[in-house]
C-alpha cells in the first residue's frame, strides 16, 4: 500500500494560519479555533506522519533476499526450497515457459497484498520454441513481466539486497531471458546484489540443450556490468554424481542437496553481499561451488580435513592456483562448537586458504549454529577464480555439433542467429579466460 501527497497549491499569505476542521481560519499556535471551539489539528503534518509511518513498514516488510526461479529446473528448486526448508526472509517469484512449469505452485496461496510469498507468472512461451534465439526478443517486450519483477520485492530504497537466480541453462527460456532479468533489476535498485545460481546440462543432453547452455553462460558473461555479480556454475554431470547423507544415514540426491545449499545463500545474504563486492571490483564473475552435507567432525577430526576432502569434489571444475576469492558457509551443531570454538574453525579456515590457493586475495567465513545432538557439519564453499574454459569444456562437443547443423541446413534466419552472433559468444568466453589470467599475474 502506498499514499502519495499532492502539490500544495495554498498562496503563500497562508503559511502562518492553520484551519479547523470546520474551515476556519486561525492563526498558528492555538490548540481550538477562535469561532468554534473545534480542536485545530495540522492535517498536513499529521498525513505525512501517516504516510512515513506506512512507508517505513513497507521497507520494514519488504524482503531483502529474493529468489528468482526460472524454467522447469528453477521452478521445481525453488517449489523444495520454499516447501521443504523454512524460509521467512524470502520472497520468491518463478517465472514459467508454460503453466505446466508452474503447476507444483497451484496450491500455495500468495499474500498479494502484503508482498509477501511466492508470485508465478506464465510467460506463455510455445513448446515448439526451442532455442534461446528464437524467444528473446517477444519476452524483452513483456511489460507484465516487468511488473513481477517489482511486484515481488525488489525496491530502491532497500539497501543490500540480494537476488537469486535459479535455473538450468540449457533450457531455452532460461538462456534466453536471463540476461534481460538481470538487466532490469539493476535498473530498478543499482545497488541490489545479483547472485546467478545456474546448472549446466549433462553431457547425456542433446546437442541442442548443450548449445543453449553455451550461448546462455557466454550472454551472462559478456556484459559483466549489466549482467550480474556472481555466477555460481553447477555441471550437471556433477550433479548428476551429488550425494549426501542427512542425520538419519539416508542417502540425499541434488534434488535435495540443491535447495540446501540456495537456502545457504538466501539466508545470509549479507555475507554473500560482501563477497559480490568484491568480486564485482576485481571483474571475477565465476564461482565454483563446493557443497558437503552431513560430515561427522568426530571422524574428520578439524575442519581443514573437511575442507580437503570437499574441494575434490567440486561442482564445477576449478584449479587452485586461479582461486583469487573465497567464502565458506559452514553450519556446526551447538554441541561442537562448544567443544572446539569458532575461533578454532576460523584459524582452519584461513590455515588451509593460505595452503590450498596461492593468489588468494580475499576470503570470508560464516558459521551458523544449530541445535542439533549429531556432530554433522555441512559446509558450502564458493570458489572465485574459476576459468570458462574449464566449466564450459563438457558443453563445447555438442555447441560445436549444433553450430555445424545450423551451418550446414542454414537454419540461420529459422533460428534468428546470425554466425556473428556465435563468434562473439565464443570470444567472450576466450576474453574472460584472459582477463582472468591477466589478474591472476596482478596477485602473484
Amino acid at each position: 500500500m502506498s499514499i502519495r501527497i499532492s502539490s500544495n497549491n495554498r498562496k503563500q499569505s497562508y503559511t502562518s494560519f492553520i484551519f479547523c476542521p470546520n474551515g476556519h481560519k486561525n492563526v498558528s499556535g492555538l490548540d481550538d479555533c477562535a469561532t468554534c471551539d473545534m480542536p485545530i489539528i495540522d492535517f498536513q503534518q499529521e498525513l505525512k506522519f501517516i504516510i512515513d509511518m506506512f512507508e517505513n513498514q513497507n521497507l520494514k516488510e519488504t524482503k531483502k533476499i529474493i529468489n528468482l526461479g526460472i524454467g522447469l529446473y528453477g521452478s521445481q528448486t525453488i517449489f523444495n526450497l520454499s516447501t521443504n526448508i523454512y524460509q521467512p526472509s524470502s520472497n520468491y517469484l518463478v517465472l514459467g515457459s508454460s503453466k505446466s512449469d508452474l503447476e507444483l505452485f497451484s496450491n500455495i496461496k500468495t499474500d498479494v497484498e502484503s508482498n509477501n510469498g511466492i508470485f508465478t507468472f506464465d510467460l506463455n512461451t510455445s513448446n515448439e520454441i526451442n532455442l534461446w534465439s528464437n524467444i528473446e526478443s517477444s519476452l524483452s517486450e513483456n511489460k507484465q513481466l516487468d511488473d513481477y519483477i517489482r511486484r515481488v520485492g525488489i525496491n530502491e530504497n532497500i539497501k543490500d539486497q540480494t537476488v537469486i537466480l535459479t535455473g538450468l541453462l540449457g533450457e531455452p527460456l532460461v538462456s534466453a531471458i536471463t540476461p534481460y532479468v538481470l538487466r532490469k533489476i539493476q535498473s530498478i535498485n543499482q545497488g541490489t546484489s545479483r547472485i546467478i545460481f545456474s546448472a549446466l546440462p549433462s553431457t547425456n543432453d542433446t546437442d541442442q540443450i548443450q548449445f543453449n547452455a553455451y550461448c546462455g553462460l557466454s550472454r551472462i558473461i559478456k556484459s559483466q556490468k549489466a549482467s550480474g555479480d556472481i555466477l555460481v556454475v553447477l555441471q550437471g554431470n556433477a550433479l548428476e554424481k551429488m550425494v549426501g547423507i542427512d542425520r538419519s544415514g539416508q542417502t540425499l540426491n541434488s534434488e535435495v542437496l540443491v535447495p540446501r545449499m540456495l537456502n545457504l545463500i538466501s539466508e545470509h545474504g549479507t555475507t554473500i553481499n560482501n563477497l559480490s563486492r568484491i568480486a564485482k571490483s576485481l571483474k571475477v564473475l565465476a564461482f565454483s561451488p563446493v557443497y558437503v552435507y552431513g560430515r561427522s567432525y568426530e571422524i574428520y577430526d578439524n575442519i581443514k580435513n573437511i575442507l580437503d576432502d570437499a574441494a575434490y569434489f567440486p561442482l564445477s571444475p576449478f584449479e587452485f592456483e586461479s582461486i583469487i576469492l573465497s567464502i565458506a558457509i559452514i553450519r556446526v551443531p551447538e554441541n561442537v562448537l562448544q567443544n572446539i570454538s569458532s575461533k578454532r574453525i576460523e584459524d582452519d579456515y584461513n590455515s588451509w586458504n593460505r595452503k590450498r590457493f596461492p593468489v588468494l586475495k580475499e576470503s570470508l567465513l560464516h558459521i551458523v549454529p544449530v541445535r542439533e545432538s549429531s556432530d554433522r557439519i555441512d559446509v558450502l564453499l564458493l570458489l572465485g577464480g574459476a576459468k570458462l574454459e574449464n566449466i564450459i569444456k563438457p558443453l563445447q562437443n555438442g555447441y560445436d555439433r549444433f553450430k555445424s547443423y545450423i551451418q550446414d541446413m542454414e537454419l540461420w534466419d529459422e533460428f534468428n542467429i546470425t554466425e556473428d552472433d556465435l563468434k562473439k559468444l565464443e570470444n567472450t568466453v576466450v576474453i574472460y579466460d584472459k582477463n582472468l589470467n591477466k589478474l591472476l599475474r596482478t596477485h602473484r
